[in-house]
Parts: C-alpha cells; sequence; structure tokens
C-alpha cells in the first residue's frame, strides 16, 4: 500500500499514513496532533530500490 504525506492546515503538524486507495480516496483524514480535517497532501519525490546495478 502507498505512504501518503500530509499536513495539517490548523496546526502544520507534518504525518503519513498508509492507505489503501479507497482509503485515499475517501478523503476522510485528520491531523493526528490536533484532530483538524484541514489537512493537504505533500507532494513527495521518491526512489525505487531494485536489486540490478545501473
Amino acid at each position: 500500500m502507498p505512504t501518503y504525506s500530509f499536513i495539517c492546515r490548523k496546526c502544520g503538524r507534518k504525518f503519513q499514513e498508509i492507505l489503501t486507495f479507497r482509503e485515499y480516496e475517501s478523503g476522510k483524514r485528520k491531523c493526528p496532533k490536533c484532530g483538524s480535517r484541514s489537512v493537504a497532501q505533500l507532494l513527495e519525490g521518491f526512489y525505487a530500490k531494485t536489486s540490478k546495478k545501473s
């Protein structure tokens, strides 16, 4: 399952959640610190790790 990064617009806390695609699309998430539902997704880079040498 993918890991998504969010930031709370109320208190500024950054947090991550592991969500299924269905859970992600439901939009029902809240800040673990203050409980606010005013959160925005952070767009972060990723890298793939493989066993092959480049």
